[in-house]
């Protein structure tokens, strides 16, 4: 993968210092403190037919995620759209459990030869016939109120929505993650059953500033449900009606996903 062979230390060391610090949370939930803030790289890989997506989950399998495993350990998700007739793409979620071994991660897999074995076949993709037909890519830092991503319980595989919360400015957005944080929406959310996986404030992606989230469900159903009992809390209520959190999101977008059945997360 191309930008897989690009070194990027040096950028983001210097740069995402000072994002970080205009991104510091106002308030910081106590059961949460002691936990450090993971990083997720989001994928989203557009693709043009069946042999693509067979190709482009190939290379994910047997090459990048289990090299993910032997540099940080932590597990990471596949997941292609339910409707792949309409939305062809496959989403790719990996942690980091810091920014230094995000930062490391190009020049740890150009060192990795069993990584470099296992990609063979990928690596012959040209210009004039790539892959995808775009790549999109997000680096996201987890919430202070929900820090590490947590795996989903229960009968796998659950069906997941990706669920992402644009905002107009910087100061809404900080305003966004504020009612996620002071609110702990997150616990609101696991006490009706939505069960997140993971919250992130979007640092460098597209339609930024942004919050993007992940949550299962069993099935579609029963995940439309637990969005019911979360809007009927009357907790939330308070939250949703405080002067300080209206009219700081501009657009939600949402994609529903069904993991491939080597995702750790499913």
């Amino acid at each position: 993968m191309i930008l897989e062979l690009l070194p990027r230390r040096r950028f983001l060391t210097g740069s995402l210092a000072s994002m970080f610090a205009l991104g510091a949370t106002r308030a910081l939930p106590a059961d949460s403190s002691a936990k450090k803030r993971e990083f997720y790289e989001l994928r989203t890989c557009y693709l043009s037919d069946e042999m693509s997506q067979h190709r482009l989950s190939d290379y994910l399998e047997h090459a990048l995620l289990p090299a993910l495993k032997r540099i940080s350990d932590c597990p990471a998700g596949v997941f292609q759209s339910t409707d792949m007739q309409q939305d062809r793409c496959l989403t790719v979620v990996l942690p980091f459990a810091s920014l230094e071994v995000f930062s490391e991660w190009n020049e740890r897999l150009n060192s990795d030869s069993e990584f470099q074995r296992a990609a063979k076949d990928f690596f012959t993709q040209t210009a004039e016939a790539p892959i995808w037909q775009r790549r999109e890519s997000q680096l996201l830092k987890s919430l202070a109120g929900s820090p590490v991503l947590e795996l989903p319980t229960g009968t796998m595989p659950h069906l997941f929505e990706l669920r992402t919360y644009e905002s107009p400015n910087l100061k809404l957005a900080r305003l966004t993650v504020d009612m996620f944080n002071e609110g702990r929406l997150d616990k609101l959310m696991r006490d009706a059953g939505l069960a997140p996986v993971f919250f992130g404030e979007t640092l460098i992606g597209n339609q930024i500033p942004n919050l993007t989230y992940l949550l299962s469900a069993d099935n579609e159903a029963v995940h439309k449900e637990h969005w019911r009992t979360f809007r009927a809390d009357p907790r939330w209520e308070q939250v949703r009606q405080r002067k300080e959190f209206q009219s700081t999101i501009s657009k939600i977008r949402s994609r529903f996903l069904i993991p491939l059945p080597y995702s750790d997360i499913r």
